[in-house]
């Protein structure tokens, strides 16, 4: 999503929000305008998600390429809660690659990674 969709969509979000709270709506088209409301809130949500990880991963690897990173790299990216799913598409790889990395420098990856570490950083975007 572009800065100029995100900023459409925080105009829609207060337009609903204004229309909302000052109009007698009925049910059908109140439960309309939140269910919109929520996917706009959603999609917003996502893309600070995707932005946040994008950041992350370029601050932990700088310019480097998927094949250039190290284990160590790797697992400090994990342990900033960034999930597989967003390294891959950062990386434009398969998910499958992801996991292929993981298996290769399975004793290293194991001996490094913390689950907790990660759980515990990933919990910022559950709450």
């Amino acid at each position: 999503m572009a800065v100029m969709e995100v900023t459409e969509n925080k105009a829609r979000q207060r337009e609903i929000i204004s229309y909302i709270t000052n109009n007698d709506l009925p049910h059908n088209e109140l439960k309309e305008l939140q269910r919109e409301l929520n996917q706009l809130m959603n999609r917003n949500t996502e893309e600070k998600k995707k932005n946040f990880w994008n950041k992350t991963i370029k601050r932990f690897i700088g310019n480097k390429q998927w094949n250039d990173i190290t284990v160590a790299e790797f697992v400090e990216i994990r342990h900033a809660g960034v999930p597989g799913d967003a390294i891959a598409d950062y990386f434009k790889i398969a998910r499958s690659t992801i996991f292929n990395f993981t298996q290769r420098n399975k004793e290293e990856y194991h001996r490094r990674f913390n689950t907790g570490i990660y759980h515990k950083s990933k919990e910022f975007w559950n709450d």
